[in-house]
């Protein structure tokens, strides 16, 4: 897979039958899935970095990384930790990059209320037209376990978490582990004077955000962190 790659030229689609689409839509959709498939062909699709968590043991900050990765939750039902941060950091499979550009090509979500609607989430894999709900997909990719997406406290956790809470911006808190104005052209990862912060900013950029050289930090990164 990885010698093919190598011999087709930049921008070039690969010989690959998933990604010729099953006409199963009108034109118009189809022509919007191909040309988001162009633009991604463009693109690095890496595989995610592998965590060394034994390493981080070593260092003596697994302790105060566990309070950032295990998001404890009081509601009315009791107290609920999610792991999800810690399973979407742990994940170590082998990503393929033809799979990964079909998904990207043709994911769509359809933003209805509720995490068990059934369609929220269609695209293709493997050449099969698919839905899913939001914790259906969380499941199916092992962010979150059976037991705890089917909890009333989980369902509590979820939509407290997509809540932004009012004024808040993303360079105040660079502010706060940085204590300096933040500049999206200027910020650095080595400006951070905590090391706890430039792991888990390390973390970030290795694995969801796929980045694997610089240590720039753009808003993006700031905001997950």
């Amino acid at each position: 897979m990885a010698s093919r790659a190598r011999r087709q030229q930049p921008g070039s689609r690969p010989e690959f039958p998933w990604y010729s689409f099953p006409r199963t839509v009108g034109s118009e959709i189809y022509a919007r899935w191909n040309a988001k498939l162009d633009w991604m062909k463009q693109r690095k699709v890496h595989v995610p970095a592998v965590v060394d968590w034994h390493w981080i043991g070593q260092t003596g900050l697994m302790e105060g990384i566990e309070t950032y990765l295990d998001k404890a939750f009081n509601s009315i039902h009791g107290p609920f930790v999610c792991m999800g941060w810690r399973r979407l950091f742990e994940i170590q499979e082998v990503g393929y990059k033809e799979l990964v550009i079909e998904f990207l090509a043709m994911v769509s979500f359809a933003r209805k209320d509720g995490i068990f609607v059934e369609d929220n989430l269609s695209f293709c894999l493997g050449e099969e037209r698919r839905t899913l709900s939001l914790a259906d997909f969380a499941l199916r990719i092992h962010i979150y376990l059976p037991s705890k997406v089917h909890s009333e406290a989980y369902q509590q956790y979820i939509v407290g978490g997509i809540r932004i809470t009012e004024g808040f911006k993303a360079e105040t808190h660079w502010n706060e582990i940085e204590n300096d104005a933040y500049d999206k052209g200027i910020a650095q990862e080595s400006d951070i004077p905590s090391p706890l912060h430039r792991l888990l900013h390390r973390l970030i950029t290795n694995t969801i955000n796929q980045r694997h050289e610089g240590d720039k930090c753009p808003t993006i990164d700031v905001f997950f962190l």
